[in-house]
């Protein structure tokens, strides 16, 4: 997939955290063939990897990545073997703010990134997959020590794409397409996305130079857990030209995810529902958009 240019709108829907639940397996899968999700990115370190292997095995042409994980879960690598990167109750630090900090401090050896990364990815590779691309859990590639690392293993492992974690879309049109409840929700999450933005031009000229691709726009960053019709109408009637990634968290809402700590639980079911929903697909095609995975 090259770059592209006139009025030629090409769109990958790609669907986070397969390996996370089997539930969430479960959703990711309906999404690719009964809707349009046309890629979706694996989590090594997941519960359900080795379902989420089976699964990606009977839907051949769903195009995989890898979601590298850096917070919350636990690693792949042992304590020993990633100095710093481990807290005390054997998992990765909490919060990308508590990574950099880690980072910052010295605490936290760039072997240890490297280690664990390549775990990551190596364990993808081992189950007989190429990745399509890299993205990252919490969107942790953004900070520029990961990144150089993340860099390092699309050279090594040739991966030509990595997501471009910044959000095109506005925080005033979205307002009156979200539902009321969410309005919120919007404002924060668009306001947690700004002090990435100085970090855009920095982002392409260092993954241009390390000869990686990334799609020219990006949605889902601010509307994460609060998608609606509304919304996902007007990403697709307004998509430009070029290609865009547009993020989405399918999944079925069972038990076991309702145990875990993560936010996004009910609404991987809406957001299912939406990417399956024939009013999307009656749009991309009056649209002329193109579908495609990473490199498609």
């Amino acid at each position: 997939m090259e770059r592209q240019r006139g009025g030629v709108k090409t769109l990958i829907i790609n669907a986070d955290d397969l390996g996370y639940t089997e539930g969430i397996n479960a959703g990711i899968a309906r999404c690719f063939q009964e809707g349009l999700v046309r890629s979706a990115t694996l989590m090594a370190t997941g519960e359900a990897f080795e379902n989420a292997v089976q699964t990606a095995k009977k839907n051949r042409g769903l195009g995989l990545g890898v979601h590298l994980v850096l917070t919350e879960m636990k690693p792949l690598a042992g304590e020993s073997d990633i100095p710093g990167l481990i807290d005390e109750n054997g998992c990765l630090p909490p919060t990308p703010i508590d990574l950099l900090g880690r980072l910052l401090s010295g605490r936290l050896a760039r072997e240890s990134l490297w280690k664990e990364l390549n775990l990551q990815v190596s364990r993808v590779l081992d189950a007989g997959f190429v990745p399509t691309h890299l993205d990252s859990h919490k969107h942790v590639h953004l900070l520029p020590q990961v990144l150089e690392v993340v860099l390092e293993i699309c050279a090594r492992y040739s991966i030509r794409w990595i997501r471009y974690p910044f959000e095109s879309l506005g925080l005033r049109k979205m307002l009156s397409r979200v539902d009321p409840e969410h309005r919120g929700v919007l404002v924060k999450q668009y306001a947690e996305s700004l002090p990435t933005g100085s970090l855009r031009g920095w982002f392409k000229r260092k993954v241009a130079r390390a000869g990686v691709r990334t799609p020219d726009h990006f949605f889902g960053l601010v509307l994460t857990g609060i998608w609606n019709e509304a919304a996902a109408a007007y990403v697709m009637e307004t998509l430009p030209p070029g290609v865009s990634e547009w993020m989405v968290h399918p999944g079925y809402c069972d038990g076991v995810l309702v145990s875990r700590s993560t936010r996004l639980k009910e609404q991987r079911e809406r957001e299912k529902n939406i990417v399956c929903a024939s009013f999307l697909k009656k749009i991309a095609e009056r649209k002329g958009v193109r579908l495609s995975p990473f490199g498609g």
